[in-house]
């Protein structure tokens, strides 16, 4: 008997994993890629915020409370993703020329402590701020969903920010 009913679980097991909303990465990064290609556009990267997260919940699953959740966290963490890479390029720029700047004798105050202190309160306002989006519906359905996209749009900004110090430094 065990394995009928193991050969029945894995047989449902591509079916089961199809059942959710489908988020589309590639799709993500084709925005980004794009619009990065293309910085004389208008909205450049801020219209790929949002865009892959619509797309999953138009799909089968992501209409409901958990697939909003879904959707929108995969594209937050995408967006993570993104801006982990920002801040580090925006932080080796910054101990760069903290360095460059004490070997010609500067007093200037070090800008790389400053750019961790302020990633650090920064985190602790998307978390609170996204809290309280959370806390509005007190307890209603739609208190996670509004929860994630906070997140979401939150995390993208944060790492478009951090994009164009770093840039600014390099």
């Amino acid at each position: 008997m065990r394995p009928l009913v193991l050969s029945l679980l894995l047989a449902a097991g591509p079916a089961l994993a199809q059942d959710g909303p489908r988020y589309d990465a590639d799709g993500f990064a084709k925005c980004i890629a794009d619009a990065e290609a293309d910085a004389s556009a208008a909205p450049g990267l801020r219209s790929c915020i949002g865009q892959a997260s619509t797309q999953c919940m138009a799909t089968p699953g992501g209409e409901t409370t958990v697939g909003m959740v879904e959707c929108l966290g995969h594209e937050a963490k995408d967006w993570d993703t993104l801006l982990n890479g920002y801040y580090e390029r925006a932080l080796k720029a910054a101990k760069a020329a903290d360095a460059e700047l004490a070997d010609l004798g500067s007093a200037a105050e070090p800008a790389a402590p400053a750019l961790q202190q302020a990633q650090r309160h920064w985190i602790a306002f998307r978390d609170a701020s996204c809290r309280y989006e959370s806390l509005r519906y007190q307890g209603g359905t739609l208190g996670g969903p509004a929860a994630q996209d906070c997140v979401l749009r939150l995390t993208a900004e944060q790492a478009l920010r951090l994009r164009d110090i770093a840039e600014g430094m390099e």
